[in-house]
């Protein structure tokens, strides 16, 4: 087992990202629109001829959603409507996209590249972190399938899985499989050599909360070094302007502990300041709206296995390593 003797902790990182200028990048990206998919839903896209389904509207707006949520989080403004409205958008395009990978693999048996391998393992994490925050406890544990699905089939996008090594968002995959206990994917080495997550992955389930602290503490510490800005070298759990300053791995730990009936302990750091110093009551569900029932009607007409694929029962079955990429 892990020991606290076998952990650097290297406190808090002195240039981490304030607050206000935080709020300012937040707020300045470039806002997106659905015409992609309102072209798609009326099948005005004349050069998809193959019908693949379209997720880019969905992904920019998810975004933009998201940044503006974090943003108003940040603020201490109500946030939750705006965060629910990017996760269903972004579980959506998940949903899709994993689809379209296996669709592809029918379609292009002998494609030169081994295949579709676009899926962005990252984002797929953290939407699922998302969902357990929101207390969509159905949804999360079908994005936590999906993503297993993903990676046990190569559709990763490369980059992200094997070169980047976010042990952030590899930690929050583990932990889900460890709660769920029938899912597993043969992470690489970087995966486990974390000696924080290792240790509270070994005691996330203790009864007593204090157990946790220290580790819970470090962990802290760590988010605030794994939030520097990348270079084409260099990468960080979470430099993504949404993570910088929002402790979605210590949320969802102590999601899945308040499922399981356990207390969770209080943690004075400033990476839990409020908004982040406790967990909502669960959040309504966004209900698809009109877009959304567009693109899914069209992608059921268009495949009418659409629904068979992207079950709950046909992801869990999922064979593992089925490509040589």
């Amino acid at each position: 087992m892990t020991e606290l003797k076998d952990i650097i902790d290297p406190g808090i990182r002195p240039s981490w990202t304030k607050r206000k200028p935080l709020i300012k990048s937040l707020r300045s990206y470039q806002p997106d629109t659905l015409e992609a998919n309102v072209k798609y839903n009326a099948r005005l896209d004349e050069k998809n001829r193959v019908n693949a389904v379209q997720i880019h509207g969905f992904l920019g707006v998810g975004r933009n959603l998201q940044f503006e949520a974090i943003a108003l989080a940040l603020e201490g403004s109500p946030w939750f409507p705006t965060l629910a409205h990017s996760t269903a958008y972004n579980l959506f395009v998940d949903k899709l996209d994993y689809f379209w990978h296996h669709n592809f693999d029918i379609l292009y048996p002998n494609h030169p590249n081994g295949g579709l391998n676009m899926f962005n393992v990252y984002f797929g994490i953290l939407h699922m972190a998302y969902s357990f925050l929101l207390g969509w406890e159905e949804e999360a544990i079908y994005q936590g399938y999906l993503v297993h699905a993903a990676l046990n089939r190569k559709f990763y996008l490369i980059l992200s899985y094997e070169e980047e090594h976010r042990r952030g968002q590899a930690f929050m995959l583990r932990l889900f499989a460890d709660w769920r206990g029938d899912v597993s994917h043969n992470w690489p080495p970087y995966a486990y050599d974390e000696p924080i997550y290792n240790g509270l992955l070994e005691r996330w389930r203790d009864p007593d909360p204090q157990v946790l602290v220290p580790w819970l503490v470090a962990a802290c510490n760590r988010h605030t070094h794994q939030s520097g800005r990348e270079t084409s070298k260099t990468f960080y759990d979470f430099s993504d302007y949404t993570l910088i300053r929002t402790p979605i791995e210590i949320l969802m730990l102590y999601r899945l502990r308040q499922m399981l009936g356990l207390k969770n302990p209080t943690i004075d750091h400033p990476l839990l300041e409020a908004p982040f110093d406790q967990l909502p009551t669960p959040q309504p569900k966004f209900q698809p709206d009109e877009y959304m029932q567009g693109t899914l009607a069209r992608a059921r007409q268009d495949w009418p296995d659409f629904d068979k694929v992207t079950s709950m029962e046909a992801i869990m079955a999922s064979p593992n390593e089925t490509r040589s990429n």
